[in-house]
């Protein structure tokens, strides 16, 4: 009898070790429902100094889409970022829509430029990009295909925390940030949340991460393999614009 149940379990580990990984258990795509990127634009300032202990505290990684025009006076920020293992990506130089958009070259240069003084801050190279004020309608067809060609990865989002005109109303911020993955999570789709260094208090993403771990969302962050979400490449075509 003992020698039968070792024989048995012996099958058992060797089926299990042959079978692929896929058959033994299920993958993680990018875009599933229990993924949460939580993402920053417009850094890195004294203010981001603030959320990052946030997320340290939480243990979540985040994206920050860094303005090239901020980096000079908050390198050390820069590196922190960078040292407690969030991702990086790249939001202009200037984030003036006019000079920006101006021409599909305008737009690229800037990318490179920020780019280059991010690599020449921290050693790290991203072809992650977020153009300001997000791609629709201002990248047109020759915009995008010049980023294409230049390398780069756009990224867009799914939930706008809307926090730059919900200063004074963070309550509102959390609860609507909160429901919109939530919905998104309905949709069967992973949520790209914006928020914004100067905009979003310490506070506010405090409550928003405390309440998604709650509910057993995993947090990731965007990388230069990662298959971008934009508005030109939903994930889901039920997932609107917010």
């Amino acid at each position: 009898m003992r020698k039968w149940l070792v024989s048995c379990l012996l099958l058992c580990l060797f089926v299990s070790l042959a079978l692929p990984a896929s058959a033994t258990e299920k993958a993680i795509r990018h875009d599933d429902k229990q993924f949460v990127y939580m993402t920053f634009d417009d850094g890195p300032r004294p203010e981001t100094l603030l959320l990052l202990d946030v997320l340290k505290k939480h243990q979540v990684k985040a994206t920050f889409f860094i303005l090239g025009k901020q980096i000079k006076g908050n390198e050390d920020v820069l590196k922190r970022i960078i040292a407690e293992g969030h991702a990086l990506g790249l939001h202009s130089m200037t984030h003036d829509k006019k000079a920006f958009f101006k021409t599909p070259k305008s737009a690229v240069t800037e990318m490179k430029h920020v780019q280059q003084l991010i690599f020449q801050t921290t050693g790290v190279k991203t072809n992650v990009i977020r153009v300001p004020y997000g791609s629709v309608p201002h990248m047109t067809k020759p915009h995008r295909d010049a980023m294409a060609k230049a390398g780069f990865l756009m990224w867009d989002w799914n939930v706008d925390s809307l926090d730059w005109k919900r200063k004074d109303d963070p309550r509102l911020l959390q609860f609507d940030t909160i429901q919109k993955v939530r919905a998104n999570r309905a949709r069967q789709v992973a949520s790209v949340v914006l928020m914004h260094d100067q905009s979003t208090s310490a506070a506010s993403l405090d409550y928003v991460l405390r309440h998604l771990k709650r509910e057993q969302y995993v947090f990731t962050t965007i990388t230069d393999t990662t298959p971008p979400y934009n508005f030109y490449n939903k994930w889901n075509t039920n997932t609107s614009r917010k």
